[in-house]
C-alpha cells in the first residue's frame, strides 16, 4: 500500500486547477478557494482523533484508495440513461463530476433560473462559518455544479432533479460538485438529489449544497443515496432560513462504504419551521454517519427531527444531532429523536443527540432508542401464517416507512419505496 498522503494528491489537483485559471487566478473568488485549500493543508483532513469524526474513518480510507490517484484513471464508461432514476421535470446529470448534457433536460419555467456551471472559473461560492475541512476542500476543488434561483413570489411547479453518477468500472473516481439554491420571498421550490454508484473500484464524492430560503418561502430538499459498495461520500448541506420560512428535508441512504452527511440549518428569523427526517440502512461492512446541527437564533421557531436506522451484519450507523437555542430565541419548540434497530450482534450504532439551550422559555426534547425487532410482534405475525423472513420484512418496512412518507413528491416516494423493498430483501 502506498505511503503517500491523500493531501499530496489533493495538492496536485489544486495546482492543476490553478494553472487553468489564467488571468482569473488573482480573482477574489480564487483567493477564497486558495484560503480554503490552505486551511485544509494546515489542519489536515479530520481523523478519528477529531471528536466530530471519531466513528468515521474516511480520511484513512481516502489515503488507502486515493493517495496515488491520477485523473487519467477516471475515464467515464458510457452512462446508460436507463440505469438512472426515471423522473419528470428538470433533470441534471453529473457523471464522475462532469456535466452530461445528453442525459439532462432543463425545463423552462418563468421565474425559475437554473445555471449549470462546467468550469471553476464560472463557479461561485464563498466560505461559510460552518464549513468543515471537506466543505473547504469542496470550495477549493469544485469545478461543476448547479445554481438555482427562484424569483420573489414564484411557486415552482417543476421539481429539479440533480443526479450524481459515479462509474468506477474503468478506474477510481474523485468527483467534486458545488450547488446553490436561492428561494426568494414568498416562493416555493422542490429539489431532489440522487447519488448512484456503479462499478467496484473506489469512488470519492465530495458534494456541497448551500441554500437560502427567504421570508415566507418553502424549500423541499430530498436526497436518495444509492452509492456503490466501494463508494466514499461526504455531503455538506447548509440552509439559511429567514422569517416565516419552511425547510423540509428527507435524507435516505441505502448504500456506500462510508457515507457522511453534514446538515446545518440556521433559523435566522422569527416563526421559522425546519423538518429534518432521515433513514439509513448501511450495507454489510458499510457505514453511514449523519451529523446535523439546528441553530435557533430568534424567537418563536420550530424544528422537528427524526432519524431512523436499520443495521444488519457488520454495518455501522452514526447519528450526532445538535440543537442550539440562542439567548434571543425564546418561545422555541425543538424536538429531536433517533431510533435504531440492530439485526445482528455484529451491527453497531453510535448515537449522540444533544441540546444546548441559552434561553429559558422554550420547549425542547431529545432522545434515542436502540433495540432489536419486537419478539411479540414477530410471534403475532408468524402465528397468522407469515414465514419468519416475511414477518421481519413487514416489521422493518413499517419502521422505515414513517420516514419515506415524509416525501411529498409521489414519483420520488415511489423510487424510495422500491429501494427500501430491495434493501430489506
Amino acid at each position: 500500500m502506498s505511503t503517500k498522503s491523500i493531501i499530496s494528491t489533493l495538492e496536485d489537483q489544486f495546482a492543476e486547477l490553478t494553472a487553468k485559471m489564467n488571468g482569473s487566478a488573482t480573482s477574489a473568488a480564487h483567493e477564497a478557494r486558495k484560503n480554503a485549500f490552505d486551511a485544509v493543508i494546515n489542519l489536515g483532513l479530520p481523523t478519528r482523533k477529531n471528536e466530530e469524526y471519531k466513528y468515521t474513518p474516511i480520511s484513512s480510507e481516502l489515503t488507502k484508495s486515493f493517495a496515488d490517484y491520477s485523473e487519467e484513471e477516471s475515464l467515464v464508461n458510457k452512462i446508460d440513461g436507463n440505469e438512472l432514476p426515471s423522473v419528470h421535470g428538470t433533470v441534471i446529470v453529473f457523471a464522475n463530476g462532469k456535466y452530461e448534457e445528453i442525459l439532462s433536460e432543463v425545463k423552462e419555467e418563468k421565474g425559475v433560473n437554473i445555471r449549470i456551471v462546467t468550469s471553476q472559473k464560472e463557479l461561485g461560492g464563498t466560505e461559510n462559518d460552518l464549513a468543515d475541512s471537506y466543505s473547504k476542500l469542496n470550495l477549493a476543488l469544485a469545478a461543476t455544479g448547479v445554481e438555482i434561483e427562484v424569483d420573489k413570489g414564484v411557486i415552482a411547479e417543476t421539481p429539479i432533479h440533480i443526479i450524481h453518477v459515479t462509474n468506477s468500472e474503468v478506474g477510481r473516481v474523485l468527483s467534486t460538485m458545488r450547488h446553490s439554491v436561492e428561494v426568494a420571498e414568498n416562493s416555493q421550490a422542490t429539489v431532489v438529489e440522487y447519488f448512484v454508484g456503479k462499478g467496484d473500484k473506489p469512488c470519492f464524492t465530495n458534494s456541497v449544497v448551500e441554500s437560502r430560503v427567504g421570508s415566507n418561502g418553502i424549500l423541499n430538499h430530498y436526497k436518495l443515496g444509492m452509492d456503490g459498495s466501494a463508494d466514499l461520500r461526504v455531503d455538506n448541506t447548509t440552509c439559511h432560513q429567514e422569517g416565516n420560512s419552511v425547510f423540509n428535508t428527507v435524507n435516505l441512504n441505502f448504500g456506500g462504504k462510508v457515507v457522511r452527511n453534514n446538515l446545518n440549518i440556521l433559523l435566522d428569523g422569527e416563526h421559522c419551521e425546519a423538518n429534518l427526517d432521515g433513514l439509513y440502512i448501511p450495507v454489510d461492512g458499510g457505514l453511514v454517519d449523519n451529523h446535523t446541527a439546528v441553530d435557533h437564533r430568534l424567537p418563536n421557531s420550530v424544528s422537528n427531527e427524526l432519524y431512523k436506522g436499520i443495521m444488519d451484519e457488520n454495518a455501522t450507523g452514526v447519528f450526532n444531532g445538535k440543537v442550539f437555542v440562542r439567548q434571543d430565541a425564546q418561545k422555541t419548540n425543538a424536538f429531536q429523536s433517533n431510533k435504531n434497530i440492530l439485526l445482528a450482534d455484529t451491527a453497531t450504532i453510535n448515537t449522540k443527540p444533544q441540546l444546548e439551550i441559552w434561553a429559558d422559555d422554550v420547549k425542547c426534547s431529545h432522545g434515542c432508542t436502540t433495540g432489536q425487532l419486537d419478539a411479540e410482534q414477530l410471534f403475532y405475525l408468524r402465528a397468522r401464517g407469515l414465514d419468519e423472513a416475511s414477518a421481519r420484512k413487514l416489521l422493518l418496512k413499517a419502521f422505515a416507512e414513517e420516514i419515506v412518507e415524509r416525501i411529498k413528491l409521489d414519483e420520488v416516494k415511489e423510487i424510495a419505496e422500491a429501494l427500501l423493498d430491495e434493501r430489506l430483501g
